[in-house]
C-alpha cells in the first residue's frame, strides 16, 4: 500500500509542477508570425502550382486544407468544390467539404453553388 500512495504522491507534485510551468512542459512558444508567413508562402506555392497543373485534385485538397487550418472555411470551399469536378468519387473531399461547409455556418451548399464556386476557382488560376 505504501507504494500506491507514494505514486499517487509523485504524481500530484509532477502534476502540480506541469500545470505551474507550463512553458516547461511544452517547449518554447511557436512564433505566431513566422507560422502567418510559411502558410502565406504554402499557399502562393500551391496556386503557382495548380496554375501550371489545373488538375492536380491532391493539391486543391491541400490547398482548401491550408485555408481551413487558417479558419478561412469560406474559401476552401472553391478548391474542394473544382476538385469534387475533377474527382466526383474522393471521399476525403466530401468530407472537407462538409467540414468546411458547417465550420462556415452555412447549413447546406447548392450543386448550383458548388458549380459557380468551382468555376470561380479555375477562373481565378487563370487570371
Amino acid at each position: 500500500m505504501t507504494n500506491w500512495k507514494a505514486v499517487t504522491i509523485s504524481l500530484a507534485l509532477a502534476l502540480g509542477w506541469i500545470m505551474g510551468n507550463p512553458a516547461v512542459a511544452l517547449g518554447p512558444a511557436p512564433d505566431p508570425q513566422a507560422e502567418v508567413q510559411m502558410s502565406i508562402a504554402r499557399v502562393e506555392s500551391l496556386t503557382q502550382h495548380l496554375r501550371s497543373h489545373p488538375e492536380d485534385v491532391g493539391a486543391m485538397e491541400d490547398l482548401a486544407a491550408l485555408y481551413m487550418s487558417n479558419g478561412s472555411y469560406d474559401t476552401a470551399i472553391a478548391p474542394l468544390a473544382r476538385g469534387l469536378q475533377l474527382d466526383p468519387y474522393r471521399r476525403s473531399l466530401w468530407v472537407a467539404l462538409d467540414v468546411a461547409v458547417i465550420r462556415s455556418g452555412r447549413k447546406m451548399i447548392t450543386d448550383a453553388e458548388l458549380t459557380r464556386q468551382a468555376v470561380a476557382f479555375e477562373k481565378a488560376l487563370n487570371d
